[in-house]
């Protein structure tokens, strides 16, 4: 059976939007490295786990509203792209 190939990516595409729980990540990622900075990876991502669960809605809606907003700008970036014949 042939291997079907998978279309390479167009390089000048818009980067999707980060999610809610990545934007929280960018944000205590420094703090949590700078506190504990013999952590392996695995073990930071646990920690940015923990804290999101144990946020307030309050603060996790400041991240929603964040998302909300570069959603709307990759949709804008999109459509850009298209209508100049990106994505074909």
């Amino acid at each position: 059976m042939p291997r079907v190939r998978k279309s390479e990516k167009d390089p000048n595409a818009p980067k999707r939007p980060l999610s809610t729980f990545f934007l929280f990540s960018q944000d205590e990622r420094p703090k949590i490295k700078k506190d504990n900075p013999s952590l392996s990876v695995a073990d930071i991502a646990k920690l940015i786990g923990e804290r999101w669960r144990s946020i307030t809605e309050d603060r996790k809606r400041h991240y929603e509203e964040r998302a909300r907003t570069e959603k709307e700008r990759y949709d804008k970036a999109v459509a850009e792209y298209k209508k100049q014949g990106g994505g074909k």
